[in-house]
């Protein structure tokens, strides 16, 4: 839970205003001069945006911004910052979308995709095992299982058979609903098929797992190829703004979309896109960050849109 607390002076008098709100299921408590309000989040994801609150004659609200990663807060009166005594500025925008969370995002799924190919890895050299060294044999059913999931039923039956050394040897594999129907424990012959140099690796006979193996290569590639392009992509531009911060020079340019969303958690968005001739003539484009709709209603097709533009690589924009 954050707390923060603002004590100033308008002309009619001292004013307090206290804000909490939790970080993780966003709910928010409001104090102005003694009178409360509680207001519900969303866990996990209400967390920056401008708050109003009741304050007789002037505009007030508690503004939260962040990075993705930490939070600020401030209480803009009339477009002034109470903290500061500036004019308020920095806008509060969506948690996400940024470069740092997207650069996070893309670490994420090239951590997700080691345990995906790992499988893919374990289950193709089973696969290659069975087509090029294994035996069959004959078993016989002994039990007869279920295994209920969210979303559907797996049909199960024990089995034990007798390798060429004469080993026993027990398994379990899944059937179809008719097959399972159908056996008898004791009495139901099946063929198995097992590994030569691994006996304790066996399943029905006529089971082909290489379209398996196949997506989950494809998938444990495809993850890591998203999260590496996330990953370099986001560090690049997030390499740009802080350059752009630092060295990047005021330009008008066009906005030619204002885009309307919604997303997931966080409610609606907007973001802007536009046009601009760099120092050369050539013509650029560039899009800005996500914002809220109260920012994406300042942007209208065809109007201004003051950005940063990078002297060196005038390809390189920013909204700030």
């Amino acid at each position: 839970m954050s707390r923060h607390r603002w004590e100033f002076d308008l002309e009619d008098g001292r004013h307090i205003v206290e804000f909490q709100q939790g970080y993780f299921l966003g709910n928010r408590k409001i104090t102005v001069d003694g009178a409360k309000t509680t207001e519900r989040g969303r866990p996990f994801m209400d967390h920056s945006g401008q708050y109003p609150i009741r304050l007789e004659g002037h505009g007030a609200a508690v503004w939260v911004t962040t990075n993705g990663f930490t939070y600020a807060f401030d209480l803009v009166v009339d477009g002034k910052s109470v903290t500061s005594g500036r004019t308020a500025t920095r806008v509060p925008r969506p948690p996400l979308g940024g470069p740092r969370q997207m650069q996070a995002l893309g670490a994420v799924a090239a951590v997700i995709a080691i345990p995906l190919a790992f499988v893919a890895w374990s289950q193709g050299f089973d696969e290659y095992r069975y087509q090029n060294a294994s035996a069959t044999a004959s078993g016989v059913v002994e039990a007869k299982s279920t295994s209920t999931g969210r979303y559907s039923t797996s049909y199960l039956l024990s089995y034990a058979f007798v390798d060429r050394a004469g080993a026993i040897w027990r398994g379990r594999d899944s059937v179809s609903r008719p097959s399972y129907d159908a056996a008898r424990p004791g009495t139901t012959r099946v063929s198995v098929d097992y590994l030569r140099d691994d006996p304790s690796v066996s399943r029905f006979s006529g089971k082909d797992n290489v379209v398996t193996v196949i997506l989950l290569a494809a998938a444990a590639a495809a993850v890591a190829a998203t999260g590496g392009y996330l990953y370099w992509a986001r560090r690049r531009e997030a390499a740009m703004l802080v350059r752009l911060n630092g060295i990047g020079q005021p330009a008008t340019a066009t906005v030619t979309k204002v885009k309307a969303m919604f997303m997931r958690g966080v409610g609606k968005v907007a973001r802007i896109e536009y046009e601009y001739d760099d120092p050369f003539g050539k013509r650029r484009r560039g899009r800005g960050p996500l914002m809220y709709p109260a920012e994406g209603s300042l942007y209208s097709v065809g109007g201004p849109v003051r950005i940063l533009i990078d002297p060196d690589r005038p390809g390189d924009s920013a909204l700030p």
